[in-house]
């Protein structure tokens, strides 16, 4: 990692980090402290704040966290030096304030805001460890703050429905998970061939898909607070069932005249504490549809999962299947980058992807269920073997 030290504008020492600025060539410190004001939750029990530098953003922070505990952590060993060069009065001796260069659960737990600058993670570049989890992070962080108004509208109009909240049984079919990636205009074929033999769950970006090919799913899943959605739901006859997140966009909501479930997520305040008035359960949603989808049905029971058009990669240009109701060509995206394949060649995905995927990776290695993915150009996912459809067709005369 290449570190400059610069003069801004204003005389105030600046940083560079692989020629990318810390901070701001022309006042450093106010900007920071900008910054600060703009991102600090004030509900927050902690923060963590990640980079370190010349410590201005740790600066602003300890003046605004009113005593909190303030964690911040440094990439490496020349970081921290030239903070200690560049601060020789110690203002950040503390007993509230630890800098750290190794993180544990007891700086991750719930009640703390991440505080992550993007140059960060621009600064750090791909080829570094924490490149890909920071950017999880960022992602996040981003979607939430764009979508929160919107978030809390859907919430409001979701939860006077009262609708039904699900319940936990033994399933004895397999559950067929369908996204709506590249891999779907393949194998929809083995949906319709099998639909009467194993329960189907749809993402709403491929409903109109499966119901065009004369395939009836089990259910299908919303999670997206923004109208986007209700294009996936209009003009349907649709008669399954219609599981959606309590911030999920309630007019799309509102289309589905059949049974509905209500899911209420972790990580979101006000979900988590209607979950607890009416006694229902927490579902992970992993950032997309597709991987709360995934929560549902292990929640739902299933002991197997088998992955359609979850793709989280491409080989060609085209992200999603044709006659979804999501997707983009790729040509001029300067921003791709790549990953194994499950037949392992290399493929694009973008970063939204590789959050997804980083999720299923993660979660793999947690999960009871047994999963496959019939994705061959697909993302190849830690644990979950692809299948063929022979193997597939085996797999339900087991299951019956």
């Amino acid at each position: 990692m290449q570190w400059l030290v610069e003069r801004a504008k204003n005389e105030e020492p600046t940083l560079q980090l692989n020629g990318v600025f810390i901070y701001s060539k022309y006042r450093p410190k106010e900007d920071a402290l900008r910054w600060i004001n703009a991102e600090i939750n004030a509900e927050a029990k902690s923060y963590l704040l990640i980079g370190l530098g010349l410590g201005y953003h740790l600066k602003a922070l300890i003046s605004q966290s009113k005593n909190k505990p303030v964690t911040v952590y440094y990439f490496d060993k020349h970081e921290y030096e030239l903070f200690l060069a560049h601060n020789s009065d110690q203002w950040w001796k503390k007993e509230n304030v630890h800098i750290v260069h190794d993180l544990s659960q007891k700086e991750l737990h719930d009640n703390v805001q991440i505080l992550l600058p993007n140059v960060w993670i621009k600064g750090i570049g791909q080829s570094h460890p924490l490149f890909s989890i920071l950017e999880v992070i960022k992602i996040n962080q981003l979607s939430f703050k764009r979508d929160s108004s919107k978030m809390e509208e859907n919430f409001y109009y979701n939860t006077i429905l009262d609708d039904d909240i699900i319940q936990v049984k033994k399933q004895s079919r397999i559950g067929c998970l369908v996204a709506a990636g590249p891999s779907l205009n393949d194998t929809i074929l083995w949906l319709k061939k099998y639909q009467h033999q194993v329960d189907i769950y749809v993402v709403g970006a491929a409903l109109k898909k499966l119901l065009a090919n004369g395939i009836i799913p089990k259910g299908a899943i919303l999670s997206d607070a923004n109208d986007v959605t209700i294009l996936q739901f209009q003009d349907l006859n649709f008669e399954g069932e219609l599981y959606y997140l309590c911030t999920a966009n309630y007019k799309s909501v509102a289309l589905h005249c059949s049974k509905r479930y209500i899911l209420f997520q972790q990580g979101y305040k006000l979900a988590e504490e209607e979950a607890e008035k009416r006694n229902a359960p927490l579902i992970e949603t992993g950032g997309s549809v597709g991987t709360t989808a995934f929560s549902l049905l292990e929640y739902l029971g299933y002991d197997t999962v088998v992955l359609f058009g979850q793709d989280l990669g491409f080989p060609g240009n085209q992200t999603h299947a044709i006659d979804s109701t999501s997707g983009r060509n790729a040509s001029n995206d300067t921003f791709l980058r790549n990953i194994e394949a499950n037949d392992e060649s290399n493929i694009h995905t973008t970063a939204m992807f590789q959050v997804f995927w980083y999720w299923y990776d993660q979660k793999m290695e947690k999960t009871k269920v047994k999963v496959f993915n019939t994705a061959i150009k697909g993302a190849k996912i830690k644990n979950v073997p692809l299948i063929r459809e022979e193997k597939f067709a085996e797999l339900i005369e087991k299951s019956e």
